[in-house]
């Protein structure tokens, strides 16, 4: 029966954090964080408790010599210069010391899953100690259900402050991070002080309102009470928001595309901080008639053939997505059996030598483009005719160098072109 009541206990006392940890875990939409690096970040947050206890401990007999007689004054030192600079010091510490040249910590939103996972580290720990106090004072029997109250009180309030406070620490953690990459020390500095700060704000106001609480009559206890419960819940709604926010605009803080294979083989591609697809080129030479770009891949539109991506290829026919913006500079310079492009209604721009010694295009449709690149066409000596979808009053709007596109210019054009006729 007291295997029972114990084991009863100790779920009640991890359930809340394990639950949090895996929210935010999945919440991590991109690239989930290492599940290995992920425990030793908890067995990190749990070893942050034994310097923070000792730093507290210290730090509690120095206050008591200078303020004998508790007052707000003390409380406010106490829970806003020891404890929340103690714990969040420490967790912060434990965490920075495995994860800040981590190779695994490339996007922004990891910040936020170090953190939590470190900060939850600390917190069931730390639940497990308050939950069996309990048990350890008036035994397992006696104290199964005080036991059980504590959990419960602390699954609706230290456990998520404990979360709370960790995102905001690993949103301005994941921004440093990046500023190192930008090759902005200051500003990673500053970021480094706010992942600090603003948890240690956050925490130490939430036990200085507790403090007061516990210190004035009943009245008083009251409303200070209700102004706790307001804050407890503006602050969990508020960090709610902020995590689905950060988790949706999440983004590669390295300044470089992770390079992906599509599902037939045959296409390499990245993902931009905009969440937007650029296709990078080909896996292997291309065997079939008309390669064709997906309009999406894991999600995301296809908005941009890279510099080079299909240079020096064996490609025929290509069909790109309706909603591309960008053909960047070179993208197929050099295609010798390149026959048929049909370039989509959204296109933006062509960069430079775009299409040059496409020896084998006779035709083109330019949709209503805004740009066209210097020597976009050149060296295509059999490019004869150019079909336009806009009039000649929108062509001239066109961003082109002439002098850099003469044989492109030199074609024959039709204008008002409807598309499949």
């Amino acid at each position: 029966m007291a295997l029972y009541l114990m084991i009863i206990l100790f779920i009640v006392a991890i359930l809340p954090g394990i639950g949090l940890l895996l929210l935010v875990y999945f919440s991590d939409k991109i690239e989930r964080e290492p599940v290995g690096l992920i425990f030793a970040l908890l067995g990190m947050g749990v070893a942050s408790i034994i310097p923070a206890l000792i730093w507290e401990m210290i730090g509690s007999v120095m206050i008591e010599i200078v303020f004998p007689n508790a007052s707000l004054f003390s409380a406010f030192i106490e829970n806003f210069f020891l404890v929340a600079v103690a714990e969040e010091s420490c967790k912060f510490i434990c965490m920075f010391v495995i994860t800040w040249k981590n190779r695994a910590f490339n996007y922004a939103f990891d910040g936020v899953v170090y953190a939590v996972a470190t900060s939850l580290g600390f917190a069931i720990f730390e639940n497990i100690m308050y939950v069996f106090s309990n048990v350890l004072n008036l035994g397992v029997l006696e104290g199964f259900f005080p036991g059980v109250s504590t959990g419960i009180a602390r699954a609706f309030l230290a456990v998520p402050l404990h979360t709370s406070v960790a995102i905001f620490m690993g949103v301005f953690y994941g921004k440093a991070k990046e500023a190192t990459f930008q090759h902005k020390p200051g500003k990673c500095f500053l970021f480094i002080m706010l992942s600090l700060i603003v948890p240690m704000f956050i925490h130490g106001f939430y036990d200085f309102l507790l403090s007061v609480a516990n210190m004035m009559n009943t009245g008083g206890s009251i409303l200070v009470f209700v102004m706790f419960g307001m804050f407890v819940v503006f602050m969990y709604v508020f960090t709610i928001v902020v995590n689905i926010y950060f988790s949706k605009h999440d983004h590669n803080i390295t300044g470089s595309l992770k390079v992906k294979v599509t599902k037939d083989g045959w296409l390499r591609y990245g993902i931009t901080d905009n969440r937007e697809v650029v296709i990078l080129g080909l896996t292997r030479p291309y065997q079939g008639k008309v390669l064709v770009i997906p309009e999406e891949l894991d999600g995301y539109p296809v908005r941009t053939i890279a510099r080079s991506a299909f240079a020096y290829t064996n490609i025929v026919n290509i069909q790109l997505p309706k909603n591309l913006r960008y053909i960047e500079d070179t993208a197929f310079f050099n295609c010798p059996y390149l026959v048929n492009v049909v370039l989509p209604d959204y296109l933006v721009s062509i960069g430079n030598y775009a299409f040059e010694y496409c020896y084998n295009i006779r035709q083109f449709l330019i949709p209503h483009i805004q740009r066209i690149g210097n020597q976009a066409f050149e060296g295509c000596t059999m490019l004869s005719d150019i079909y336009y979808l806009g009039d000649p009053e929108e062509w001239r709007r066109i961003q082109i160098n002439i002098q850099e596109n003469q044989h492109f210019l030199n074609s024959r054009f039709y204008y008002n072109t409807v598309r499949g006729s």
